[in-house]
C-alpha cells in the first residue's frame, strides 16, 4: 500500500455530527441517504466522514459525515444537519486501500507510522471517503498534516 501526499476539496457540503462508537460508523451515511431521500437533494460526490477521538474513551468518536451536493441548501436551527459551501483539507497523507485493508483503523496504523518514520506531525482527526466500486466500497484514507507551528 503506498502513501501518497494529496488534498481534498469539495463545494456545497452537508454535515452531520454525532458522538457514537467508533463501530458504529456507518450509522451516519443512513442520515445522509435520509436527507436525501427527503429533500430530494442531488448528491455531486462520495459520502465521507470524519473522526476525531474521544477523549479518555477510545471506543467512541466525534464522527461528522459529509455529502456534497449540487446546489447550496439552508437548514433551520433546530435541524440536526449543517451546510459548508467548502469543505477543504491542503495536504494530506492518503492512502487508498481497496482491496488491502477493510478496517480504516489498521490503515491508519500504518500512516501514523509514516508520519513518524518521515518525522512529519500529522492531526488526530482522520477523514475516511468512501467510493462504491462495483457493488463494494473502497475506502481512502486522509490525514491532515499539520500546519507550521501546530505540532
Amino acid at each position: 500500500m503506498k502513501i501518497e501526499n494529496r488534498s481534498l476539496i469539495f463545494e456545497n457540503v452537508i454535515t452531520y455530527q454525532t458522538t457514537q462508537l467508533r463501530k458504529d460508523w456507518q450509522e451516519g451515511f443512513y442520515k445522509m441517504e435520509e436527507i436525501m431521500l427527503a429533500e430530494g437533494i442531488y448528491q455531486s460526490g462520495p459520502t465521507f466522514f470524519s473522526v476525531e477521538p474521544e477523549r479518555g474513551e477510545a471506543k467512541y468518536g466525534d464522527f461528522t459525515y459529509y455529502l456534497p451536493i449540487n446546489n447550496p441548501v439552508q437548514f433551520t436551527e433546530e435541524s440536526e444537519f449543517g451546510f459548508k459551501e467548502r469543505f477543504h483539507i491542503s495536504e494530506a497523507f492518503v492512502l487508498r486501500q481497496a482491496d488491502e485493508a477493510k478496517d480504516f483503523h489498521v490503515a491508519l496504523e500504518k500512516i501514523q507510522q509514516h508520519a513518524e518514520e518521515k518525522d512529519i506531525a500529522i492531526e488526530d482527526t482522520f477523514y475516511c471517503v468512501l467510493l462504491e466500486v462495483f457493488d463494494d466500497y473502497m475506502i481512502n484514507l486522509y490525514v491532515p498534516l499539520k500546519t507550521e507551528g501546530e505540532a
